[in-house]
């Protein structure tokens, strides 16, 4: 899903790495800025196309703010608007550890959580960034390859090369790549953070041979398909697409490691007022529901699982069985300790 080049994030947070509580009702009133407008920026793409539908033009029929939609969501262009005093976005999605770090860097409004009053899961509900939608981390296999026998069930048959030979397919970063080894030894989700990195290199040490990466989100599908790969370190929502254009491909969610996409608002953003109005009608748990009926993502309010079917909460692992067995990633682990970890990470992977 989102996957900003590491390179980037690495130069983003050493140089660096919800809305605006100031302006009060009258100013916000008699500004022009906010008089029906707002910029909303998006990752592109089907994600995008089924917000659109599902969500900004509901918005802009209730409310009459008229909404310009621009792709892709950039965090460098953020920081640097931000910068130079010429912000232009209102709204953008984006990976919520990374709106906690650029949050606290001084890139981002704090959310008003006075206009913003969906309650949604706390693990997402920050100071400067709310969660959108959610994907997983899960373990993703052919399914024509175990027809006959039992594909992995758990990250420990994963990384269990004599039961489960073969190659691995993982994403090239280590975020959920070093809780998938520490759960694979044994350390459960509640034990995960602060995260014990020896631990956790030592175990990717015994499959290290085995492993074939990956840096965009829709390659472990392809890598599963072709053969190049067996099992797979993937993100749900692209294996279910590529599920639906016929690709042998299945998930298994349990001990699904859950990731939060965020809306955030940059810092002087010239739609403050409109931002968070926005950001409180799609966190609903209607409109979340819509865009999860759309497109295989999950919802960050509680409520919107009511309104879904049954096959459709299995799809995205949101069924009361499912939900016992997943957990959400800790963004603020990652917000500071990212980049040193991420040195950490490639280092291990150019050693022998």
């Amino acid at each position: 899903m989102k996957n900003f080049a590491k390179t980037l994030l690495v130069s983003s947070l050493v140089a660096i790495l919800t809305t605006g509580c100031g302006d009060d009702k009258a100013s916000q009133d008699t500004s022009t800025a906010d008089a029906g407008k707002l910029v909303f920026v998006d990752w592109g793409g089907t994600n995008t196309d089924a917000r659109v539908k599902q969500n900004i033009i509901p918005f802009e029929k209730e409310t009459g703010i008229e909404v310009t939609v621009v792709t892709p969501s950039d965090y460098a262009k953020l920081i640097a608007m931000v910068e130079n005093d010429t912000t232009e976005w209102d709204v953008m999605n984006c990976d919520a550890y990374w709106g906690v770090y650029a949050g606290k860097q001084g890139y981002l409004e704090p959310i008003d959580y006075k206009v913003v009053t969906e309650k949604l899961d706390k693990e997402v509900q920050l100071e400067h960034v709310v969660g959108a939608e959610v994907y997983s981390s899960v373990i993703s296999y052919n399914k024509d390859k175990f027809k006959e026998t039992p594909a992995p069930a758990n990250w420990a048959e994963f990384y269990d090369l004599e039961k489960f030979p073969g190659k691995r397919a993982m994403w090239q970063y280590p975020v959920t790549v070093l809780e998938s080894a520490l759960l694979a030894d044994g350390v459960t989700p509640d034990k995960l953070y602060p995260l014990d990195l020896d631990r956790a290199f030592k175990k990717l040490d015994t499959i290290k041979d085995s492993i074939v990466w990956w840096t965009k989100g829709a390659q472990p599908s392809q890598m599963l398909s072709t053969g190049e790969a067996d099992i797979a370190l993937a993100w749900s929502g692209r294996i279910l697409n590529a599920q639906d254009e016929g690709a042998p491909v299945e998930i298994n969610y349990n001990q699904g490691m859950r990731i939060a996409a965020g809306w955030v608002v940059p810092k002087n953003a010239p739609n403050k007022a409109n931002a968070m109005k926005f950001i409180n009608f799609i966190s609903s748990a209607k409109q979340q529901a819509a865009f999860s009926s759309q497109i295989p993502y999950g919802s960050t309010n509680p409520e919107a699982i009511k309104l879904l079917n049954q096959d459709q909460l299995k799809r995205i692992g949101q069924t009361p069985e499912q939900m016992q067995n997943e957990f959400y990633i800790d963004n603020a682990y990652w917000a500071e300790n990212l980049n040193t970890v991420l040195e950490r990470f490639d280092a291990w992977i150019l050693s022998k």
